[in-house]
């Protein structure tokens, strides 16, 4: 009996498409040099952002780069959310400091892969905490990481006109 092989080629990039036409903050094309975020220490050499201390330092002492804001740190300074976290119940209020580092931690481990992956704020109010992110995926994975590490339910809003995620969680 012969088996059959299929090989697919594969046309399409497996890099993650970043949408510039509906974030205004995001550049339209590439400066062409390096320039680094006065505020968050972020450097990009094109169209990705990145994190590296070291390299930030070097190039600061040389003198050869030009300082800019990031587009979250843009976003944060001008107070633009792309997603919104909003937890509430009573499991909230139990598990307080349990609920915040989960949070953290996926913010932390966002930034990694991307430093434009920032939380924005954290507001406590009547009971229940909201959280605003500058990206529209940090507020998705937040949600979805509370509901694996403490269950409950959690509903998701996409915006049809903007990028903007809201997420309810609640338990």
């Amino acid at each position: 009996m012969k088996t059959l092989t299929v090989v697919r080629k594969r046309t399409a990039s497996f890099r993650k498409k970043v949408d510039t036409e509906t974030d205004s903050y995001l550049a339209k094309g590439a400066p062409g040099k390096m320039v680094v975020c006065h505020e968050c220490h972020a450097l990009s050499t094109g169209k990705r952002w990145y994190q590296d201390e070291a390299v930030y330092t070097k190039l600061l002492k040389a003198g050869t780069v030009t300082e800019v804001f990031c587009p979250a740190c843009e976003k944060i300074r001008d107070s633009y959310p792309n997603g919104q976290v909003t937890l509430k119940g009573p499991f909230l209020a139990e598990h307080h400091d349990e609920i915040l580092h989960i949070i953290t931690n996926e913010e932390k481990r966002a930034r990694k892969l991307n430093p434009l992956h920032r939380i924005m704020s954290l507001r406590e109010e009547n009971g229940q905490l909201e959280v605003t992110t500058t990206d529209e995926k940090l507020a998705q994975r937040i949600g979805r990481e509370l509901h694996k590490a403490c269950g409950g339910t959690v509903a998701y809003g996409w915006s049809h006109n903007d990028k903007f995620l809201r997420v309810q969680w609640e338990r």
